[in-house]
């Protein structure tokens, strides 16, 4: 922990420490949150909160307004998750921003922070495993399907359709040859179901990987790379995933609408119901479109790590509550 603030500090980042609660939160559907209450004393009166799934929702209006790279190391929290040798309800995560870079210098940046550790390590007689010495492989999501479930997501110019991504999916035997139950999947949960089943698993061990250019049809925050695939990667190691990683979307209008999207379908699908801002999107735009600072928000890029895995591959460890105090 240590060393990941000296490396970020030496690089004149701002450590932030933002709070671990929130009114209202960006909407995912991929994952669920803890909901909790504050207690007026005075009054009696409840007012929702919720622990955060990660610090991105605090941290972003202090890049709209500061346009500076900051980190942060903190506690996060998701709920409905199972709780194993990777995962936890609680762990702590390390969120960096770096202003005017892409996706791509993200990437450079996180081998970097790999070979600091190293010579951390190495000072302490610690030697970084040789899977976990930078550089890295990288390949496109596109290449892993083609690779390890025998079908290309996009081909000359086309993606395929959910029709077709679901008889791939009865083919990789997802579904029994006379299963109707594809019929109801879109085409993000068809792949989602694929990607978890067959590509996760046949991922390198012996070397870190980065999987790049994601499916625009998987929606998040981050720029659109080309046609089909957004400027996100994320990092792989001995078939774990360490890290998430956008080129950030900046454009408030594009942000409102992914609110909009996300958030309907949030609030129809979560266990767990949460408030969401519906000015949020002011944040990206400029004054004169209606956002809250005159220029808007900066190109940058951020990055999510989940430290106790992180720590549990350096220890050459294989479960994470070996070195986690939860």
């Amino acid at each position: 922990m240590q060393a990941l603030r000296e490396f970020f500090i030496s690089r004149n980042f701002l450590e932030l420490d933002t709070g671990a609660l929130a009114e209202n939160l960006i909407p995912e559907t991929c994952l669920e949150v803890f909901r909790t209450e504050y207690l007026e004393p005075w009054s009696g009166k409840s007012h929702e909160l919720y622990l955060v799934p990660s610090p991105e929702i605090h941290i972003k209006p202090i890049i709209a307004r500061h346009k500076v790279d900051v980190f942060q190391l903190s506690k996060c929290y998701r709920n409905v998750e199972s709780v194993g040798k990777t995962h936890a309800s609680e762990f702590t995560m390390l969120e960096y921003y770096k202003m005017d870079a892409n996706y791509i210098d993200s990437l450079e940046l996180t081998e970097k922070l790999f070979e600091f550790l190293g010579e951390k390590l190495s000072k302490v007689g610690i030697t970084l495993a040789d899977d976990l010495k930078p550089p890295f492989a990288r390949l496109t999501i596109n290449d892993a399907f083609r690779t390890y479930c025998g079908f290309s997501l996009f081909e000359n110019d086309n993606q395929i359709s959910t029709e077709d991504l679901a008889e791939q999916a009865r083919r990789l035997g997802i579904f029994e040859p006379t299963e109707n139950k594809f019929s109801s999947w879109n085409w993000e949960e068809l792949y989602n179901a694929i990607f978890v089943q067959f590509v996760e698993p046949n991922l390198p061990k012996d070397k870190c990987v980065f999987l790049m250019d994601y499916p625009s049809e998987v929606r998040c925050l981050a720029q659109n790379n080309d046609k089909f695939t957004k400027e996100r990667w994320e990092l792989y190691g001995r078939g774990i995933e360490l890290a998430n990683c956008y080129s950030e979307e900046t454009d408030g209008k594009l942000v409102k609408e992914y609110f909009e999207i996300e958030g309907k379908e949030k609030n129809e699908t979560a266990r767990i119901k949460h408030a969401i801002n519906g000015d949020y999107w002011r944040n990206f735009a400029s004054s004169s479109e209606g956002g809250y600072t005159k220029d808007g928000f900066p190109k940058c890029s951020g990055t999510a790590m989940g430290i106790d895995r992180l720590i549990m591959l350096l220890c050459g460890k294989s479960d994470i509550s070996l070195v986690s105090c939860i």
